[in-house]
């Protein structure tokens, strides 16, 4: 920003680079790219994944990402939260996880981010589970344990991130839904892998209208050998292996019958005789 000062084309410039924030505002993506927030295992800057791209961009208020172990749904998610506190005042922005330690790791994430911008934003606060920028927005990691109780009294929030949420209680999601009832237009994103055929998740992304849902197994993951992922089937066993590489749903290993054959079992033409 010196450079700029005391030149003749500083009008100019700051004109650009004004324009360019307000592109950055609505192309979250874009912005992720050109600050190279997005980092391989080498830790050098990389564009973002093509379904990357979509979900950051996406004006969908409604996300479910069934995507498997360690393929980044974590990251995107927290990318959206720091996204929305830097180009909305004023905003907040929840992560809720099962326990605590699931949702420090996305913190923590979010910090990494912060540490890679060209100008770190100024903040009120600053601890291990919140933080609340200059700009008045707030990003904060909540345990939801089982029942919800812990994140109760929030509302009208902005962001909404359940991680691991195949692994979240119905209790908990029932708990989370009503901060949404002054702000519909919140931004509620879902991201897990499987975890058998049961709880909102698997409801959601198998039958849920209204929602945007991606899917991404470690198959469609260049980054992912084949030999890792044979040695992965042979350890953890086909079935974990179909649920957090596959991203299928598939019924517990000593379930006699599954949900889905349950589901086959039904059919609305039969009559039924009232006895």
């Amino acid at each position: 920003m010196q450079e700029l000062q005391n030149s003749p084309r500083e009008p100019l410039l700051r004109a650009l680079l004004e324009k360019r924030r307000r592109y950055h505002a609505f192309h979250p993506s874009t912005w992720a790219a050109d600050l190279g927030l997005i980092l391989d295992k080498e830790y050098k800057p990389v564009p973002p994944d093509e379904w990357q791209i979509k979900m950051l961009d996406s004006p969908s208020n409604r996300i479910c990402l069934n995507i498997h172990r360690q393929g980044g749904k974590s990251a995107m998610s927290s990318l959206i939260c720091l996204h929305k506190a830097m180009f909305k005042p004023r905003s907040l922005s929840l992560i809720i996880a099962p326990a605590l330690r699931q949702s420090l790791e996305n913190f923590k994430k979010i910090q990494e981010y912060i540490n890679l911008l060209p100008e770190a934003p100024e903040f009120h606060e600053f601890t291990k589970l919140s933080m609340q920028f200059e700009n008045g927005s707030r990003i904060l990691c909540l345990p939801g344990g089982n029942e919800g109780r812990t994140i109760r009294g929030f509302s009208r929030p902005d962001v909404i991130v359940e991680d691991e949420a195949a692994q979240c209680s119905d209790e908990l999601f029932d708990a989370i839904l009503p901060m949404m009832t002054t702000r519909p237009e919140c931004k509620f994103i879902l991201c897990s892998s499987p975890f058998g055929q049961r709880g909102h998740f698997y409801k959601i992304y198998t039958e849920a209208r209204g929602w945007e849902k991606y899917q991404l197994t470690a198959y469609d993951n260049p980054r992912i050998s084949k030999e890792f992922l044979d040695e992965m089937r042979e350890l953890r066993g086909p079935y974990v292996f179909a649920q957090e590489y596959e991203c299928q749903f598939v019924a517990s290993d000593t379930q006699l019958i599954s949900h889905e054959m349950i589901l086959k079992s039904y059919n609305s033409a039969i009559p039924i005789i009232e006895i």
